[in-house]
């Protein structure tokens, strides 16, 4: 209760330190997605101890904390579950990381219909389709995760 510019209190008036509502141990994400090479940021409960994270996506710990870790999306990290490491056991997120593909290059700028076009980026195995100017390709493979080759469609 509060009188006048002072603060009363009837018991205890002190600082909280901690507080536990009993969570069990948990992994979550600041944001769900990012770019490779980008640092993320997972929250969670029982990371004491942490020295390191595996998963289809984020690795390479940067730091130990007790509810705090930042990891950096490598090279070749595609989108899925994200497994923290701990000394009681792995922390599964149960929702999946997504890597987002980026583009770099494409060659040739320009060509006929069913012209071959060499994409280049990274994360691109989880390519599900390619648009030319918002005309879908009628073919395309991904011949890695850092190529895809689509052909020129009808239309553009």
């Amino acid at each position: 209760m509060r009188v006048g510019t002072a603060l009363a209190c009837d018991v205890g008036c002190g600082t909280v330190f901690s507080l536990s509502v009993g969570l069990e141990p948990f992994v979550s994400f600041v944001r769900g997605t990012a770019e490779v090479g980008k640092i993320i940021e997972i929250l969670g409960q029982g990371f004491t101890g942490t020295t390191w994270s595996r998963s289809t996506g984020p690795r390479n710990l940067h730091g130990e904390k007790r509810h705090y870790l930042a990891a950096t999306v490598p090279a070749g990290a595609t989108s899925g579950p994200v497994k923290v490491a701990t000394p009681s056991g792995p922390l599964t997120r149960n929702t999946a990381f997504r890597v987002r593909p980026q583009i770099f290059s494409f060659t040739p700028t320009s060509g006929a219909v069913g012209t071959p076009v060499t994409i280049t980026g990274v994360s691109l195995t989880q390519t599900t389709g390619v648009g030319f100017g918002g005309v879908p390709a009628t073919s395309f493979a991904v011949n890695s995760d850092t190529q895809a080759r689509p052909r020129c469609p009808p239309g553009h």
